[in-house]
């Protein structure tokens, strides 16, 4: 068991996660997909077991910042580039429906990813012993649920027949008719179906009080990171008019906005996992 530092304030693991998944999502933007979301899993966990578990055996810490590191990387197979260009793309500038649908889809997908992060986490830093067997049935369960949330959410997508699923965040003919017909595979549903799941499975049969908190915490820190930091360059795209005058005209061309994006929602994300 990896029992906790009990005289760390608050305000240490909140402020230094923060700190560490800001950074780290700023740079995994320079990687992207999997690889890129586990620079943040990698910072983020072991920022939060150096800081509260120091105690911990160098194995327990590791096992416990292997397994935030792997699943935060389980997220970045989603696609959502789409769905952040629904907020903020030249044709879609002004179309209210666009933009709240956009911002739905970046709050279901990014509770889903950290929400991952935040139960293996938990499930490594929990008193709870999780064997090699029961790891591998875990995994190999998390995939068929995959599939089938796949199935069940993300399915029928044939763009060919204009067929799509009817929860659907990516853009596509509705959004802009008679331009756009190139939409993306969305398996946002296959995830989020294996998260609830284990969740169930760990908080319910097995018992264990760390890793559903973590996890609630996670997709809590997805849910409002992502659209939050999209609300940034959503904002300058919206209103460019404000940002060619002033100060702002001079520092402007300077600006990456969707790094302003990825690292304010790595900020938050970081800090409430650190809060949970």
């Amino acid at each position: 068991m990896n029992d906790p530092q009990k005289d760390i304030p608050w305000w240490q693991p909140v402020l230094f996660a923060a700190m560490a998944g800001g950074m780290a999502w700023g740079i995994r933007g320079q990687y992207g997909h999997e690889t890129g979301a586990m620079i943040a899993g990698l910072l983020v966990s072991l920022t939060l077991v150096s800081l509260l578990c120091p105690s911990a055996s160098l194995l327990n810490g590791a096992r416990a910042v292997a397994l935030g590191t792997i699943a935060m990387g389980f997220g970045g197979s989603m696609t959502y580039g789409q769905t952040v260009g629904l907020t903020h793309d030249a044709p879609l500038i002004g179309n209210w429906a666009a933009l709240c649908w956009g911002m739905i889809g970046l709050s279901i997908k990014g509770g889903a990813w950290i929400g991952f992060a935040g139960i293996f986490l938990g499930m490594g830093l929990s008193g709870i012993r999780y064997r090699c067997r029961e790891m591998l049935l875990i995994m190999l369960s998390l995939i068929g649920l995959y599939f089938l949330g796949v199935y069940l959410i993300n399915s029928p997508f044939n763009p060919s027949e204009k067929q799509l699923p009817l929860l659907y965040f990516s853009d596509h003919w509705h959004w802009e008719p008679g331009t756009y017909g190139r939409p993306r595979f969305e398996c946002w549903g296959g995830l989020l179906l294996a998260l609830v799941s284990l969740i169930a499975y760990v908080g319910l049969y097995r018992k264990d009080r760390l890793a559903p908190r973590l996890a609630f915490w996670g997709i809590l820190g997805g849910a409002i990171g992502f659209p939050l930091g999209q609300s940034l360059q959503a904002y300058h795209a919206w209103n460019l008019d404000s940002f060619s005058r002033g100060m702002w005209a001079q520092l402007d061309p300077y600006m990456n906005w969707w790094n302003m994006m990825e690292t304010t929602y790595g900020a938050v994300m970081g800090g409430l996992l650190g809060l949970g």
